[in-house]
């Protein structure tokens, strides 16, 4: 199956070539203490390019990290994204407020994608406005999902036990259109976004 795939944790995605390769540092993985390691880690795969963008990486007020912290290593990854032109998969859950700061203070050229979005209308449209892309998985609102532009679409597996080629089909079912003119519109946005230096 050609790639469709933009975020899995699914190991056989990943070994036969259906999703991308990326890395990034999650917010509930990162301590005080592990914080540079994991920038030093990062910065090693991103200089010797073996990720095709950075991510997931992002913001998460229910987890333990403090959102100080959280916000200084989501920066570097901004950073680094900016200075190495890689995509960013973003991570992030009741933080839209900080993280649009983060957008505004940097200014991105490069596209900003939030994942697993399952966010309600109005704040699909506030994200949309700030130029963010959206990822939608298994479970997302329909209505969210009908608002976001051909161009601004991807579809993930994530964590699912579904394969893409049917959460595809879910997506393409509740935005009304065919499943072969969906998988042609994120066929093109992953060139568009992930494949501008292939």
């Amino acid at each position: 199956m050609p790639l469709l795939d933009i975020h899995t944790h699914n190991p056989a995605a990943m070994a036969n070539g259906t999703a991308l390769v990326t890395a990034g540092i999650h917010p509930w993985e990162l301590t005080e203490a592990n914080a540079e390691g994991a920038l030093e880690h990062l910065l090693g795969l991103i200089v010797e390019k073996r990720i095709s963008a950075i991510g997931e990486s992002g913001l998460d007020k229910l987890t333990q990290a403090p959102i100080w912290l959280q916000t200084s290593v989501f920066e570097r990854q901004v950073e680094w994204s900016e200075a190495y032109r890689l995509p960013l998969i973003i991570h992030c859950v009741k933080a839209t407020d900080e993280l649009l700061d983060v957008r505004k203070r940097y200014r991105p050229l490069q596209p900003w994608i939030l994942h697993g979005f399952r966010g309600k209308p109005q704040q699909a449209e506030q994200l949309l406005r700030h130029g963010l892309y959206l990822s939608f998985g298994e479970r997302f609102s329909e209505a969210a999902l009908r608002l976001v532009p051909d161009e601004r679409l991807f579809v993930e597996t994530d964590t699912s036990p579904l394969g893409i080629g049917e959460i595809l089909e879910r997506v393409a079912s509740a935005r009304g259109v065919e499943a072969e003119s969906l998988r042609e519109t994120i066929r093109r946005n992953i060139r568009n976004v992930f494949q501008r230096g292939d």
